[in-house]
């Protein structure tokens, strides 16, 4: 819901006459900004915001060098999104600080007082803007020209979304502001996709990191998990490509195609995100207790996970999972010992052939029998290749 220019005006107005922020003339999530930026001492009259010194901002920006690579491959994506109308993407630490900022010349030379990096722009330094509200709100925001608090802001208007680690945690926030309000609509969708390409490049560094740790410690499984490692970066390499596509089409009012490969861009980086995550428990080494899992769901996500290692090598994977089935093991070493019989079954079964995998649980007994039955399609003396085979402990329904 929007409200119309005029009330926004009077609403500040009213505040900077008598210091009352009128609820009914406001956003929301817009009132929740101005009472946090009134309650923490935010000058409505402010021209601009302020800076940390040059050397402060020069090691800030060092010290967020790993959060600056990952973000700027996007700066164009959505400045080329924007088209002519005058613009800047920018990029803040969990502080609010501005660690980068992207624009068009014009905007960033002839703007007087634009921030650069190292502009404090917490709402209690601030107001409500396109950095410290959304990092205030903890979710995608927009704040619409007189929507800031400060009046030097009044030109632009702003979105910005928070950017996540693995771990959940804020880390900063992406942004971007334009002086037209008109193009934020077509914006919003890309600037949320474009933030979820950034927390999956943090990904990216993960895994760049784990497979140095496999190399060091266990040399014997770094190709097979760097093969794989490679197989889903270029997908998620993928993905950013059809962002800068969408960004392309959104400019020349192609939204229905744009909005297509938007939504298949944002399932990219998701799927990117689910085999990574898989990955790096396929790669760690560290033991843990045996305990339950669902045997069958694991399966089915490595082969996910070597889909591209079986289209390389024209195999097909035949699963037999008649249904769910529960085991008692530990996660890391299984998905290890899963992908070793994998690879060897592949190995077996070479250009063409199959590979069956069936699980099912021993009669009388307490064990779960995992088979992989490779089937090459060349196979001159005819052999029946036996299966190889491995048991797991059988868990109870969780």
């Amino acid at each position: 819901m929007s409200f119309p220019v005029a009330d926004v005006l009077e609403a500040g107005r009213i505040y900077r006459s008598i210091g009352k922020i009128p609820i009914d003339l406001l956003r929301v999530e817009v009132y929740r900004a101005w009472e946090r930026s009134h309650l923490q001492g935010a000058n409505p009259h402010a021209l601009q915001a302020e800076k940390l010194s040059v050397l402060d901002t020069e090691r800030l920006v060092e010290s967020n060098t790993y959060l600056i690579n990952a973000a700027r491959p996007y700066f164009r994506i959505l400045s080329q999104a924007v088209g002519r109308e005058r613009h800047a993407v920018m990029l803040s630490n969990h502080h609010a600080i501005l660690l980068d900022v992207f624009s068009d010349e014009q905007t960033i030379n002839e703007t007087e007082g634009f921030p650069p990096p190292g502009t404090l722009m917490s709402e209690a330094v601030a107001g409500a803007n396109g950095i410290g509200t959304p990092l205030a709100e903890e979710n995608y925001t927009e704040i619409v020209a007189a929507e800031h608090f400060i009046e030097g802001f009044h030109p632009f208007s702003c979105q910005g979304t928070p950017l996540r680690n693995d771990q959940g945690e804020i880390v900063g926030v992406l942004s971007i502001s334009a002086r037209s309000p008109d193009v934020r609509q077509r914006l919003k969708e890309i600037l949320i996709c474009a933030s979820h390409g950034i927390e999956a490049e943090f990904l990216v560094a993960n895994l760049e990191k784990d497979v140095r740790h496999v190399l060091e410690s266990h040399d014997d499984d770094y190709q097979p998990l760097e093969n794989l490692r490679q197989d889903i970066i270029q997908a998620h390499q993928a993905s950013r490509l059809q962002l800068e596509i969408v960004s392309r089409m959104v400019v020349v009012n192609r939204i229905d195609y744009a909005m297509q490969l938007l939504q298949q861009a944002e399932k990219s980086i998701q799927l990117f995100r689910r085999r990574a995550t898989f990955w790096r428990k396929l790669a760690s080494f560290q033991r843990d207790v045996p305990q339950p899992l669902l045997l069958t769901d694991a399966i089915c996500s490595l082969v996910d996970l070597l889909s591209t290692e079986a289209a390389i090598r024209k195999v097909e994977v035949v699963l037999y999972l008649t249904e769910p089935i529960i085991v008692v093991a530990d996660l890391n070493s299984l998905l290890r010992k899963l992908l070793r019989y994998f690879l060897q079954a592949f190995e077996i079964a070479n250009q063409g052939g199959t590979v069956a995998v069936a699980v099912n649980q021993i009669p009388n007994s307490e064990l779960v029998e995992v088979s992989f039955k490779p089937t090459p399609v060349f196979n001159i003396a005819q052999l029946d290749i036996a299966p190889a085979t491995f048991t797991i402990p059988r868990g109870e329904k969780m």
